[in-house]
């Protein structure tokens, strides 16, 4: 009897599981049929240089090839959370405080690493496999104007929210131009963050 109920009691709970993290795992299972590697252009667009010629667009895509992203930026929200929160279903959000990726200085892009199966909007888990990203890794960001910016993979930093840390620090005083992507770690909770930060090339 007590082992029926242990059998029962494991596969209900992986059953919500799966269903709880269902995109999750989806993104896990493609990255690994694709044996952990998706294929990586050597047409790069050349880097661009910094201009103050024309102002950078307001539409944008983020290109991370090898976990397989492209979403589009959100461009124009506030910095209160419930908004954030909302225009994330629309894809990831630029972080208004900060230069527009590209630019001098270090830019901050927030995206749902997971997101409950009722979740409106198709990016509720865009960067579910961000812990992914190693030293070295490459993606660009598209603005729709033909402007293209690559960066490569600094560090990743898993930090909790509710204390200082000094790695954050280090981060925002970066010299040069660098993009942060952030997101909820591990994946299914909103204990920490994990941040991955990548400078222009």
């Amino acid at each position: 009897m007590k082992l029926k109920f242990i059998k029962v009691f494991l596969v209900s709970f992986f059953l919500i599981f799966a269903v709880l993290n269902g995109r999750f795992l989806y993104a896990n299972a493609k990255y690994w049929l694709d044996n952990g590697v998706a294929p990586v252009s050597d047409q790069s667009p050349a880097p661009q240089k910094l201009t103050n010629e024309a102002p950078l667009p307001d539409k944008a895509m983020l290109v991370i090839e090898k976990i397989g992203v492209s979403a589009p930026v959100v461009f124009g929200v506030s910095n209160d959370n419930d908004t954030i929160f909302k225009n994330l279903e629309n894809g990831i959000v630029y972080y208004s405080n900060t230069p527009k990726p590209g630019l001098k200085g270090v830019s901050i892009i927030l995206g749902h690493s997971s997101a409950y199966p009722w979740y409106k909007g198709k990016y509720g888990s865009v960067f579910a496999l961000l812990g992914k990203l190693q030293l070295g890794d490459k993606f660009s960001v598209r603005y729709d104007d033909g402007r293209t910016f690559n960066f490569v993979v600094k560090q990743s930093v898993v930090f909790s929210p509710f204390a200082d840390d000094s790695r954050l620090t280090q981060i925002e005083k970066s010299p040069g131009t660098s993009l942060v992507l952030v997101s909820c770690w591990p994946v299914g909770t909103n204990y920490k963050r994990i941040a991955v930060q990548a400078e222009l090339i």
